[in-house]
């Protein structure tokens, strides 16, 4: 009798631990944590985002995918992809979006316990007036002052990463000179050190690559040339690891092109145009929300006379024309911005050989403040790049 009682016991202590084990798993046990990803690839019915896991609750994810609405906190109620199982971070497509609307987008994912959603995100579907390209050129220096309130605010949660030497710099002092006479127009401009993290309160400016052709790690402000953007097969994979360091690390960057230095021996845009399509297809094939933007180069007087001025027209043209070829493609036309005055009078020209090409006003170009260009100059390329921001922030243009 004795015996058997110690065996009853023990059968009960073994259930008991069992029964434990299972409440202490159970404990572990919740709903999946996840991020939404940015809103890119913006038309008048579509549009790109996604979600990236924290944590899967300790149970495996049944489905995951985002949900949109013209209202705040959309539901699995609501319009939603589904992008398949498992804790790998994902990619969605929102179809079926009206034209001019803003929108609503959570990520979702579910998994034993339930379903939960990352953070409300919103955007704006293109006007069916809109057109996807998006070129910043002369044409559009008066218009930064015509950018809705809606998207000024869109453009204020952006980092702009002008990658470059002296010219960009002149870039950067354009923006804060913008700001210093149109309040509204107000950035941030870091100089060294690590990046600002997100804000919403103004644009984020900064000449900041995470390493470059000879350093593999690490932030390099404002020495960034055409060796580091695409004059090696090196110097492109480079790049890209900048641009998945900055991602993986909430410092994604919302525009990142190349602002020109002065080579006058490389006439070739072949090269050029190579890199900054492979950044762009690296973006797209990963997720990312940078958008790269190609650009002309300077047009200085000092540096645009004769047979290198016109051989650097030539290359600029191939620029231009490429990035026309697909609509999808964005310009920052520097080139152009400045051969142009405020009062519109342009392009100033310069003859070679019976050729003649634009360059540089000599108001954008005298007298010189920094990165080459006057204070005239360095003020209609920051209007052109508030514009181009707001654009790429799924403004159509139009007042």
């Amino acid at each position: 009798m004795e015996k058997q009682f110690k065996f009853i016991i023990l059968i009960y202590n073994c259930l008991a631990l069992l029964q434990f084990s299972s409440c202490v798993g159970k404990e572990n046990q919740g709903l999946p944590e996840l991020e939404t990803e940015d809103i890119t690839t913006i038309t008048q019915t579509t549009a790109i985002s996604g979600g990236k896991f924290i944590s899967d609750g300790g149970t495996g994810i049944i489905v995951k995918g985002v949900c949109w609405s013209i209202n705040p906190n959309p539901t699995v109620l609501s319009p939603h992809s589904s992008d398949g199982s498992g804790t790998e971070n994902f990619v969605s497509t929102l179809t079926d979006l009206s034209t001019g609307t803003e929108y609503h987008v959570r990520a979702y994912a579910e998994n034993n316990e339930g379903t939960s959603y990352g953070d409300d995100k919103t955007f704006r579907t293109r006007s069916s007036s809109s057109t996807d390209q998006i070129i910043a050129d002369h044409t559009v220096v008066d218009k930064f002052d015509d950018i809705p309130l809606y998207y000024m605010n869109e453009v204020k949660k952006m980092w702009f990463v002008p990658a470059g030497e002296s010219h960009s710099l002149g870039c950067v002092n354009g923006l804060v000179d913008l700001e210093s006479l149109y309040p509204a127009y107000d950035v941030g401009y870091s100089y060294q050190g690590t990046p600002e993290s997100y804000t919403n309160s103004h644009l984020r400016i900064g000449r900041a690559t995470w390493g470059d052709a000879n350093h593999a790690t690490g932030w390099i402000w404002g020495d960034y040339g055409e060796e580091d953007w695409f004059e090696t097969t090196a110097s492109v994979t480079q790049t890209k690891a900048g641009i998945k360091y900055c991602h993986d690390h909430g410092l994604e960057m919302s525009a990142f092109g190349f602002f020109w230095c002065w080579d006058p021996t490389f006439i070739d845009a072949a090269p050029y145009l190579a890199a900054t399509q492979a950044y762009i297809d690296y973006c797209a094939a990963n997720g990312y929300g940078t958008k790269i933007y190609f650009e002309t180069g300077p047009v200085d007087q000092v540096n645009s006379s004769g047979e290198t001025g016109y051989n650097k027209y030539l290359e600029y043209e191939a620029i231009r024309n490429y990035v026309k070829s697909n609509p999808t493609r964005i310009l920052f036309d520097f080139a152009d911005i400045l051969s142009y005055d405020d009062n519109g009078s342009g392009p100033n020209t310069a003859t070679w050989n019976g050729h003649t090409y634009p360059i540089i006003t000599t108001t954008n170009n005298n007298p010189p403040d920094v990165g080459h260009i006057s204070y005239a100059g360095q003020l209609r390329i920051a209007k052109a790049v508030w514009w181009m921001l707001a654009r790429m922030a799924g403004w159509d243009g139009e007042k």
